[in-house]
């Protein structure tokens, strides 16, 4: 449902344009009485419960929240691959190629599964490196959603990432 856009409209007979004057009298025409040419009954005339722009964002509780990123990274866990901070090879500038190969290295196959890659706040070139290859979503260890987590086939988690998913998601983020 949070993913719904919301943004559906029609126009009721109130904001369809036009309708303002009585289309014929009231009495001595031998015809069902109307107010408007708009009405919902008329073509052009408005549409009665038609959709209205609308938020279906559902809340959930932090805890709740902070539980379930637990519970799903615990789930992940064979197919997490902890690496060494890489910030420092992108430094001349970003290098999709080689970040590519890096993946394979660390035995993520983008080209044919999800994968997701769990940064402490990378350096601008690394995550310029790492935006084009498809299949791959990259996310700050402090925003991570158990979409993202559901989704991924293979997670790759930087070292410094790893020790910030333990302070917050470790052990004891359920018992709260």
């Amino acid at each position: 449902a949070n993913r719904r856009q919301g943004s559906a409209n029609t126009k009721t007979r109130a904001e369809v344009s036009g309708g303002g004057k009585k289309p014929f009298a009231q009495k001595g025409t031998g015809r069902a009485r109307q107010g408007s040419s708009r009405t919902p009954l008329k073509p052009g005339g408005g549409v009665s419960f038609g959709p209205k722009p609308r938020d279906f964002s559902l809340k959930m509780n932090k805890k709740e929240k902070r539980l379930a990123i637990a519970a799903s990274l615990q789930n992940a866990a064979p197919d997490m691959t902890v690496v060494e901070d890489y910030d420092d090879k992108f430094a001349d500038g970003p290098a999709t190629k080689e970040f590519a190969s890096a993946l394979k290295r660390w035995g993520v196959d983008w080209e044919r599964e999800h994968a997701l890659l769990i940064h402490d706040g990378a350096s601008d070139n690394a995550v310029l490196s790492a935006r084009n290859i498809s299949r791959l979503v990259q996310r700050p260890a402090n925003n991570l959603s158990v979409y993202d987590v559901l989704r991924a086939s293979k997670i790759v988690v930087t070292s410094s990432a790893m020790g910030k998913l333990e302070e917050q998601y470790g052990a004891g983020a359920g018992d709260e």
